[in-house]
């Protein structure tokens, strides 16, 4: 019994099956993933169009101002073991199932100490509510928790169709709980319904699916290199976290709840595009270049190939976001919203760039260096926290601001970092987004000055238009001329793949 225990187990452990046909895993996986993104993107996006209508930026704030901490203090709850599990060559049940409890007591522990702060939080903003909406954080936290080894080890396994529809599942379920809540008058705890309960939906799903299930062991001794590699990552969450939060603490702390209902509602729907592309892609490239780390030229490769394919795609969209961003927020927040407009084009500029930088940071982890990641974190987080604290003597604009000048002044100097001693040089990286970026600013600059006359329409045909004109102009750039449009084959490649694949199915 224990022998059929242990096949059963050790199938989620070995990988060398992937590695025979790792393009074909890593594209329909990327395919499957994305296609999923797209269904959740229109289920959050409908979700926000509702609820913006439904609540008011206050209760957004409120919420806002709770995950600014909890989603800090959770970071430790994976302690980076998840990607250690994914990037490790060899495993074994011992390691996994201590992996596991310690991801459990880690879990644990920050529950109770989320609960224990809950109300020093509601102190801190002088806010009673936030009392008991920490209270709910801390509890999802742990219980989301103990399905994170089955989340790394499916994703190990490059299982990404199967986490497609389970991600599409829980979407559903919480736009449903969310909305039922809204429609019967609960405010703010329909966003925090819609925040915390797909995690949770995708904790009870894994365990359905996934069928790894661990021992009664803990052995740390078995773990130390994991360990080792997770607590750089986890540094570098921590730090970066922090980072990338402190504007939300110090706009709510200084500017109030409206402010940063603003502020928050704008960042957050300027990066849901973008997220639905990046997020996927990033899941499959973590176990497909975990695999290549010890083949320079085809990590290399496979790395420049995600990289464009990244950029290609995300700056025309955060361009074309900035140049409607008015009609944008108008047909999804409504009226009532227009004044996150102004922001909205702001951050936009800190989108335009942060998807290919981030890439820097899946290049170190995927070669095994977690203390440069760590150290990478650091760095950014002084400049961002040191940036948010000047600006915010101006209001959520002046974070904005501060938050783009921050961006660009570590850029160059962070790649050069990162790449130094890796497969990939400072020159390639900017190869790969160098076309992207020139096509996606000079078609943007067009459509702002053809958007004038038709800017008198409506705003759904005002942005169908732009996203005409400027899609035709993006493709006509790449046409232009025989190199860039050698470029954008490697899109149509993966297309053909994917067609080829779909039509060999068909004929079995």
């Amino acid at each position: 019994m224990r022998t059929e225990e242990n096949v059963k187990n050790n199938k989620w452990f070995e990988t060398s099956h992937l590695s025979e046909d790792l393009k074909s895993h890593s594209i329909s996986g990327g395919f499957n993933t994305i296609v999923a993104q797209v269904i959740s993107f229109t289920i959050n996006m409908s979700t926000t169009v509702i609820l913006a209508r439904l609540l008011t930026p206050e209760d957004y704030g409120l919420v806002a101002m709770v995950t600014a901490v909890t989603g800090f203090v959770s970071i430790f709850k994976d302690m980076g073991l998840s990607a250690a599990i994914i990037q490790k060559p060899k495993i074994d049940q011992s390691q996994v199932s201590s992996v596991f409890w310690i991801n459990c007591l880690v879990s644990l522990g920050i529950a109770i100490i989320i609960a224990l702060a809950s109300s020093l939080l509601a102190t801190f903003y002088n806010e009673e509510r936030l009392f008991n909406i920490t209270l709910v954080f801390a509890a999802s936290i742990f219980l989301t928790g103990l399905s994170l080894q089955h989340n790394a080890l499916m994703k190990r396994q490059m299982k990404f169709k199967m986490l497609s529809i389970l991600n599409i599942i829980c979407a559903f379920a919480s736009l449903a709980t969310g909305l039922l809540l809204a429609w019967q008058g609960f405010g703010y705890w329909a966003i925090v319904a819609t925040t915390i309960c797909p995690p949770l939906y995708y904790t009870i799903a894994l365990w359905i699916v996934c069928d790894w299930r661990p021992d009664l062991t803990l052995k740390t001794a078995n773990t130390k290199s994991i360990l080792k590699f997770g607590a750089g990552l986890t540094g570098f969450d921590l730090v970066n976290y922090f980072s990338r939060n402190m504007d939300n603490v110090l706009i709510g702390k200084y500017a109030g709840s409206n402010a940063l209902g603003i502020y928050s509602k704008a960042y957050q729907l300027l990066m849901l595009p973008i997220t639905q592309l990046r997020d996927p892609l990033n899941t499959v490239a973590l176990p497909a270049l975990s695999n290549l780390q010890n083949d320079k030229w085809k990590y290399n490769y496979f790395f420049r190939r995600y990289l464009f394919t990244l950029a290609f795609f995300s700056m025309p969209v955060v361009v074309f976001c900035a140049v409607f961003s008015k009609e944008i927020i108008t047909i999804i927040l409504g009226e009532s919203w227009v004044k996150a407009s102004y922001v909205f084009q702001i951050l936009s500029l800190v989108a335009f760039i942060q998807p290919a930088a981030g890439t820097q940071g899946l290049l170190l982890i995927t070669t095994g260096k977690a203390k440069k990641y760590f150290i990478v974190g650091v760095v950014a987080a002084v400049c961002y926290v040191g940036s948010f604290a000047i600006g915010v003597n101006w209001g959520m604009e002046g974070v904005a601001i501060s938050y783009v000048l921050a961006t660009y002044a570590i850029f160059l100097p962070s790649l050069a970092y990162s790449l130094k001693d890796s497969p990939l040089t400072v020159p390639h990286f900017l190869k790969e987004i160098v076309y992207p970026a020139s096509f996606s600013i000079l078609v943007g600059i067009i459509c702002y000055f053809v958007k004038p006359y038709v800017g008198h329409l409506n705003a759904f045909i005002t942005c169908g238009l732009g996203l005409i004109l400027g899609g035709i102009l993006y493709i006509l750039l790449w046409m232009a001329n025989s190199k860039t449009k050698e470029k954008a084959k490697k899109i149509l490649d993966i297309g053909d793949f994917l067609l080829k694949k779909y039509n060999i199915k068909n004929k079995k």
